[in-house]
């Protein structure tokens, strides 16, 4: 009888080291002949292309990629699209910079509004802010894009707007807007203007539709020969802190305006106690037309409601508003 002989367990189930190592190479020679014919492939491939683009070099057979079909969208229809992201800064900013006609498409409304500070709270590493907006908007072309622009100050009595703020550099920038539709300005001193209002402000004229003035120094007749530079003005609004009298007087009770401008859209007067401007724009505008006023704490409300009873269609109170709405 053959005796019974014990076959080593390595025999049958394999040495536990020695089948991790066989496992590893061959998992590295799989990996390596994998990554080969990858390489392999792709060389072909390049080299097929080259040998193809070397032979239909010069002729209508070519290969070529047709331009992407984002670009061969209508402009009418990109415009479209662009318009419902106006209040949307960042996807303006990622449409202005898909391609050449969305940029077009995006860059007005990107730079459709500037505003820019005065007051001496606005100064950044010792230098006053005025007119850093406007110079760098200048510099990169921008300004003719600007339809809204608001000087703003909060020392109303201490930093007016003056000609000191429009030397000869500063001139120029302001006379770069060209296409301006819409026009704030705070602590204006109409007085210190005169006689060459024209000279800063009558690039305006053909194109201004809105005019807001907040505490506009200078007597009625001289703020009602400023408004009256814009012949195509539709949208009046003056604001005050606080109800103020006639102020300068008699001063430019000579002045006649320009122009009769339309003011057929909205008024708005808060804190508003100058009942001889309202008397001179009757005279001499022939009547006002307005369609739409918000008055609050206007002490010539019956002169304005019976001025323009004939085409008021809606009319404003803020009969809980200490401030009434945003002066902007």
């Amino acid at each position: 009888m053959t005796p019974f002989v014990k076959t080593p367990t390595s025999s049958l189930t394999g040495d536990p080291t020695t089948t991790s190592r066989r496992l590893t190479c061959s998992s590295c020679r799989v990996t390596t002949t994998v990554a080969i014919e990858l390489l392999a492939a792709k060389v072909w491939w390049r080299g097929v292309a080259k040998i193809e683009q070397l032979l239909f070099e010069g002729t209508s057979e070519t290969p070529t990629l047709g331009p992407s079909s984002i670009t061969r969208l209508p402009q009418e229809l990109v415009e479209l699209i662009i318009s419902y992201f106006v209040h949307d800064t960042f996807t303006l900013l990622a449409c202005s910079m898909t391609c050449y006609s969305w940029y077009l498409a995006a860059v007005p409304h990107l730079h459709h509004t500037l505003t820019t500070d005065t007051g001496f709270f606005f100064w950044r590493r010792g230098k006053p802010v005025w007119p850093r907006p406007l110079r760098n908007s200048y510099h990169l072309g921008l300004l003719p894009l600007v339809k809204r622009f608001r000087i703003r100050t909060i020392t109303m009595l201490d930093d007016p707007f003056t000609p000191k703020k429009l030397d000869k550099c500063s001139l120029r920038y302001f006379s770069a807007l060209t296409n301006l539709q819409e026009l704030g300005v705070d602590a204006l001193q109409v007085p210190s203007f005169m006689p060459n209002i024209q000279r800063y402000f009558g690039h305006f004229a053909p194109t201004l539709r809105f005019l807001a003035l907040r505490e506009p120094g200078g007597s009625s007749r001289q703020i009602l020969y400023f408004i009256g530079l814009f012949p195509n003005l539709q949208d009046l609004k003056l604001c005050y802190d606080f109800p103020r009298g006639e102020q300068g007087g008699m001063a430019g009770a000579d002045l006649v305006p320009l122009s009769v401008p339309p003011l057929c859209g909205r008024l708005t007067l808060i804190c508003f106690a100058k009942e001889k401007l309202v008397e001179d724009m009757i005279a001499f505008f022939g009547g006002l037309h307005f369609r739409y006023m918000d008055l609050f704490r206007v002490e010539c409300a019956r002169l304005l409601l019976g001025a323009c009873a004939d085409t008021l269609e809606g009319l404003r109170l803020y009969p809980t508003d200490p401030y009434g709405e945003e002066f902007f």
